[in-house]
């Protein structure tokens, strides 16, 4: 595993964000790509103070990103709130599962349970069938499914980690048609919180308040 990290800098010739550690041993593509993507699209970040995100993508050297996003109390130099910081981890594929499922292992055991139940539940079934019903046709191979939440936000973490370390979970719920192959990606890219859902990955979660700003794309209400 090796990491790098994306702060936020306010002093010096290169203020702004900027890679805060050493980058040595990284391949340039991986790190145009981590620049590009590690951090969840969207603005109004000062509106979540503390908040916490994680996004996961693979690179085109195989291995797999996992990008931690803390919400700082940094305030820039013309008093903008919503500053961030990203810890980015770049695992093999191997390492990537094993922390996956560690991540998961960290939640609390009463919330993974309830959203195993609701999961697998034939509620959210139908909820899930619905959205896949009113979706407008889809003919591109890797179709996008956003989820939207007001609550614990360790509730729908835990949701999107159930999904993506569980095939079968995956395959049953969230893709248009059998006919796609929701593993065409070794790597399958998720944001367990964004404020926007474009340039995010196949997964995404989103506050609800922000969902319902959305025009012509169907979201999955959780609530």
């Amino acid at each position: 595993m090796r990491h790098v990290e994306i702060g936020y800098v306010l002093e010096g010739t290169r203020r702004g964000y900027n890679f805060t550690t050493p980058t040595d041993g990284i391949e340039p593509e991986s790190l145009k790509a981590i620049w590009r993507r590690a951090m969840p699209r969207g603005q109004g970040w000062g509106n979540y103070p503390a908040s916490r995100s994680l996004k996961c993508f693979g690179l085109e050297s195989g291995e797999a990103a996992a990008c931690d996003i803390t919400v700082t109390d940094m305030i820039d130099e013309v008093g903008r709130k919503g500053i961030r910081h990203a810890h980015i981890h770049i695992f093999t594929l191997k390492e990537y599962r094993a922390f996956l499922l560690e991540r998961l292992s960290q939640l609390p055991v009463a919330t993974v349970a309830e959203a195993e139940k609701r999961l697998y539940s034939r509620e959210w079934e139908l909820l899930f069938r619905k959205y896949r019903d009113i979706g407008k046709p889809r003919t591109m191979i890797k179709p996008q499914t956003i989820l939207a939440y007001d609550g614990d936000w360790t509730f729908i973490k835990a949701c999107v980690l159930l999904l993506v370390t569980r095939s079968t979970l995956l395959a049953n719920l969230i893709e248009v048609s059998p006919a796609i192959n929701p593993f065409a990606e070794r790597i399958f890219p998720f944001t367990t919180l964004a404020l926007d859902y474009r340039d995010e990955g196949r997964l995404v979660a989103l506050p609800l308040e922000k969902a319902r700003t959305i025009k012509d794309v169907p979201y999955i209400n959780l609530i």
